[in-house]
């Protein structure tokens, strides 16, 4: 299950979810907040994916790369959702 709560959520933030998010991240990992922000208000995927687009176009000054984008996100939410449950 999710974190619905805001108690929730920054008791998730606090227990490891900020480190493994990080890790999942690569090159956008300066940028997690961001990301979890998304994540905590129940964004879909393709907001994230949106999101990773923006910072590897206006901070980090990289040429577009959707798959890669569509890909980091997908294992985002793909970790999000172990993590949350494991919790």
């Amino acid at each position: 299950m999710r974190p619905r709560s805001a108690n929730e959520w920054r008791d998730f933030w606090r227990d490891g979810g900020e480190r493994e998010l990080g890790g999942q991240l690569d090159e956008f990992e300066p940028y997690s907040i961001r990301i979890a922000t998304l994540l905590g208000s129940n964004a879909p995927e393709r907001a994230v994916v949106a999101e990773l687009g923006r910072i590897r176009a206006y901070e980090l000054a990289l040429a577009p790369d959707s798959e890669r984008d569509a890909e980091v996100a997908q294992r985002i939410y793909r970790w999000f959702e172990t993590a949350a449950l494991a919790r």
